[in-house]
């Protein structure tokens, strides 16, 4: 049985330390590819060296909204006062070493990237902007995009339709199954990780279904979401339990679900 995880952040300190025994691991539990997702130019050159050194990693790199500065130089203000109108966005120098790497590694894919509307943090004109970027390069350079949204669901999907990107996988994914149909006519693809192995988890293990067999994949987002029963931090080799908790909800094997989600994953990241 081949698995595929569709995000993880092999990068993060918590893995990188023990980074061999975490790829053997991987291996000894079946999983055969994985997407190391970097998060700002300050672990872009880590992820293309995982990748350099262990050829199951597909890199991807981006600025995640959490890293999208803004005028102050920080995405939050621990008061959560707002800010007066942005002034040219500071993200854009970051974006232009972000695109010349894009261009000197044409195996790596573009993300993590996207929006996250919680209210402490107060840069959301910056991490609009930013997305709207990551996009239009996403379809320049056909390449597949990996996307964090949360509580921006609506803005998500009007940035989407204007920058439209060839194939876009909403990582951890926690919208709601109605906005399903519509993110599909968008190129979306949805990925669960270890939030659906909880059983209060009601909601996304319900989408975990609803999702149309060609659009599922399966990811840990290591080292973060650790599934139930197993202990943090979260690693590549838990996906195992992912794909059970998937297949049971979805009333199949895990045999068969794990053969779904890599030819799904394969399909996604064709181009790098």
């Amino acid at each position: 049985m081949k698995l595929f995880d569709a995000h993880c952040h092999l990068q993060d300190e918590a893995l990188l330390l023990d980074i061999k025994n975490v790829m053997k691991r991987a291996e000894s539990a079946g999983i055969a590819r994985m997407a190391c997702c970097g998060t700002s130019s300050k672990d872009w050159n880590e992820v293309l060296q995982l990748a350099a050194e262990y050829p199951q990693v597909i890199p991807m790199i981006g600025i995640h909204p959490w890293s999208v500065k803004g005028r102050d130089g920080s995405p939050s203000r621990p008061d959560g006062a707002a800010r007066p109108a942005v002034e040219p966005y500071l993200w854009k120098e970051e974006f232009q070493s972000l695109e010349k790497l894009l261009r000197e590694h044409p195996e790596a894919g573009i993300g993590e990237t996207g929006l996250d509307w919680q209210e402490r943090f107060t840069n959301r004109a910056e991490q609009e902007a930013s997305f709207a970027a990551h996009l239009d390069l996403a379809r320049a350079l056909n390449r597949p995009v990996a996307v964090h949204c949360v509580q921006a669901w609506g803005r998500l999907i009007e940035i989407l339709r204007g920058h439209p990107a060839p194939r876009v996988l909403l990582h951890a994914f926690g919208g709601a199954a109605e906005l399903i149909p519509e993110l599909v006519e968008l190129n979306c693809r949805f990925s669960f990780c270890g939030s659906v192995t909880n059983p209060n988890a009601k909601r996304v293990r319900a989408v975990a279904v609803a999702v149309p067999e060609d659009r599922l994949l399966i990811e840990t987002d290591s080292p973060d979401f650790t599934p139930s029963g197993c202990s943090p931090p979260n690693e590549p080799a838990n996906l195992v339990t992912v794909a059970r908790a998937v297949a049971e909800l979805r009333g199949g094997s895990v045999e068969d679900l794990a053969a779904l989600t890599f030819a799904n994953a394969g399909h996604f990241f064709t181009s790098v």
